[in-house]
């Protein structure tokens, strides 16, 4: 029960709402409205006085009856208006007006139609269907609504009487937490709807507010130079994967992660060959080939030691030193290698796989995997992916702000941002299991992926996006339309997706595809249609009014609450909100200027970013050992550990296989299903 004092301050709310929008959209007017208002009260009043003295001179007695029923005295007209006759009067003639419009047939009916600004009624029995949109009643019982400053929730725009009502008597609508109902939303919105300044930057100014770390895909560093500067200032640790600008990056090495968690490799593994493949070439042969190879050697690589057994440093162990790998070293060689290892190693099972395609096949293999590594021959790659700047379980800890800066035209890094976000879910997923309270992270995560479509394929995101809530993270899906993402994750894939979005935020469109979606989510309803038939005769035939008179019928029909073409031709300040197991709500867009913390903004720039030192000794680019096959240098001749490369500190820790040991490997690798090889 709300106390009186609030009580109060809503009813003033309310009533400045109400009349200060009316004067402020007719200030200019309002002279004419009291000069036309004072003469059409004296007229009225000389009307209900000619009633009045009527009534008189109708039933008065013979020499009583007043001299005339017209009265032109200002001060009695006005009066005349309050008296039991004007009374009388004024509610006989509003019981009229209310019985002849159709308006007053509702209120007095108790039928609720709505009266749709299409020019068509939305009718109640919902005989063909009953969707509508909800009414500010209806938001206000199941959102946040109020000024934006009072708002924790994620805003999805503002509630206006009429489009030309100012901001200030706007009603903003936001989020309100649920049992039952995910926090994943799937954004659709057009090239220059407002993706990122009606969507992106106002969530990200909520997030602030209620302390969630965030993960951002940011085409171009618009975001990150309009936005970093107040997360540092909120005391937000902010890191940046920037693949288009790599010389101001902070550093991650996937396989530092897979230290935490060896079964990662083969993420890592797939995520790169099914980033770097088309359609054709996915599951083919040498997909399947070159996936091995990279398996075994990302074994390898992530199980490199010194002669004491301990790891190499990280930056030693990186995809850099798989691509020196394959691209200084024969397969004889990398065969060899691999065969002085123990049959227990990670590395001995997939390359056992590799190995049992023809001789003359596996040379084409490892050109393909090269090819498709070949980006870590430039320097900057190296440095970014040696390195580990960035802590990827540390957004679950406390407040973080990681910018993955990618370039919109250009997808030759796109396979680095999916396997950033793919190893960023996993280690978060495997950190809330083993240190969250009850599986649950102590900070909540936010992935807003902004061009979705544009950071790569990310492995099995269809069953990570169906259990994240269960995790404390929320993902939101920012594409340009349906068939761009139908496009990039064919068949029902896409609808899965959506599916495990219960919140979908239309902003704008220009496909087909996209509006035949959006009309069927918002659904049918059913509405009043009326008829008139009038045949075509001369006015004065008899046959007109005897057989074939006019005739008007009304009938209820289904009809889809936005056709295609009315979602082609939305308004573009119009925003439609789609929430799972509710009415489709029609709100206006918001800006990042309309909340209060954007003053706090400070803008940066990319350039001026100063990428955060590694813990151990920072190195412009991957080692570059010269690889020596361990035939011309035996075992007994390595050089002291001081003086070793990886290569020599590999061959020190290396165990020769026995034959007893060989035959035991063949029985191991006969388990496995051999390639296909046509």
């Amino acid at each position: 029960m709300k106390r009186p004092s609030e009580l109060l301050a809503l009813l003033e709310s309310r009533v400045i709402k109400r009349f200060g929008r009316w004067y402020d959209q007719n200030r200019a007017k309002l002279p004419t409205y009291i000069v036309l208002g004072v003469v059409g009260w004296y007229f009225y009043g000389m009307f209900i006085n000619s009633i009045r003295l009527g009534i008189q001179t109708t039933f008065s007695m013979e020499g009583n009856a007043p001299p005339t029923i017209w009265v032109a005295n200002p001060i009695l007209n006005f009066i005349a208006v309050f008296s039991p006759t004007g009374l009388a009067t004024t509610a006989v003639s509003v019981l009229l007006i209310c019985l002849i419009t159709k308006k007053g047939y509702n209120i007095f009916s108790g039928y609720k139609a709505v009266q749709d600004k299409r020019g068509f009624d939305i009718l109640p029995e919902g005989t063909h269907g009953t969707a509508t949109f909800m009414t500010k009643k209806e938001m206000g019982a199941l959102l946040e609504i109020g000024a934006a400053a009072d708002l924790q929730g994620t805003i999805y725009g503002k509630h206006k009487m009429k489009e030309t009502d100012d901001d200030k008597y706007a009603d903003y609508i936001a989020s309100r937490s649920r049992g039952g109902f995910n926090d994943n939303i799937l954004i659709i919105g057009a090239p220059g709807t407002g993706k990122s300044r009606g969507f992106v930057k106002p969530f990200i100014l909520q997030c602030v507010k209620r302390r969630e770390s965030l993960v951002v895909t940011d085409p171009k560093s618009e975001l990150f130079e309009s936005m970093s500067g107040y997360l540092t200032d909120a005391g937000y640790e902010v890191r940046v994967f920037n693949l288009l600008d790599m010389e101001f990056s902070d550093c991650w090495n996937c396989l530092g992660d897979a230290d935490h968690d060896p079964t990662l490799v083969q993420s890592i593994s797939n995520t790169i060959i099914t980033n770097t493949s088309n359609e054709k070439e996915a599951g083919d042969f040498w997909s399947k080939a070159e996936l091995n190879l990279l398996t075994a050697l990302l074994f390898y690589v992530q199980n490199l030691s010194d002669s004491r057994g301990n790891l190499l440093p990280i930056e030693e162990r990186s995809l850099s030193v798989v691509f020196q790998l394959l691209s200084t070293q024969s397969i004889d060689v990398l065969d060899g290698l691999l065969r002085q290892l123990p049959i227990s190693h990670p590395a001995r099972a997939p390359f056992g796989l590799f190995l049992q395609a023809k001789e003359n096949v596996r040379g084409n293999v490892a050109i393909g995997l090269g090819n498709r590594l070949s980006v870590f021959q430039h320097e900057k790659v190296q440095r970014i992916t040696s390195g580990n700047t960035i802590d990827l379980t540390l957004p679950g800890q406390k407040p973080c702000a990681y910018f993955c800066i990618l370039s919109a035209q250009d997808s030759t890094y796109a396979f680095l941002s999916s396997l950033f976000f793919t190893m960023l879910f996993a280690r978060l997923e495997d950190f809330a299991r083993r240190h969250g309270d009850r599986g649950r992270l102590p900070v909540p995560v936010n992935f807003c992926l902004d061009e979705f479509c544009n950071i790569g394929k990310l492995n099995d995101f269809k069953r990570t996006l169906s259990v994240v809530r269960g995790y404390q993270m929320n993902c939101q899906l920012i594409v340009q339309s349906i068939a761009q993402l139908a496009d990039f994750y064919p068949r029902h894939e896409w609808e899965e997706l959506a599916g495990n979005c219960d919140t979908t935020i239309f902003l704008g469109c220009n496909d087909q595809m996209t509006a035949d979606f959006v009309s069927k989510k918002c659904g049918m309803t059913t509405i009043r249609v009326t008829n008139n038939q009038m045949p075509l005769m001369p006015l004065f035939s008899p046959i007109y009014t005897s057989t074939r008179p006019y005739s008007q019928t009304r009938s209820n029909v289904q009809r889809a609450l936005k056709l295609p073409d009315e979602v082609l031709r939305q308004d573009p300040k119009q925003v439609l909100v789609m929430m799972r197991g509710e009415k489709t709500m029609e709100l206006y867009k918001i800006t990042p200027e309309e909340l209060p913390e954007n003053e706090k903004m400070r803008p940066v720039v990319i350039s001026n970013y100063q990428p955060v030192q590694d813990m151990a000794t920072p190195q412009a680019s991957a080692p570059e050992p010269s690889w020596t096959p361990l035939a011309a240098a035996p075992l007994s001749e390595t050089p002291n550990p001081p003086d070793c490369d990886i290569m020599d500190a590999f061959a020190m820790q290396t165990i020769s296989t026995s034959d007893a040991e060989e035959d035991e490997l063949d029985e191991f690798l006969s388990g496995f299903q051999p390639i296909d090889r046509t």
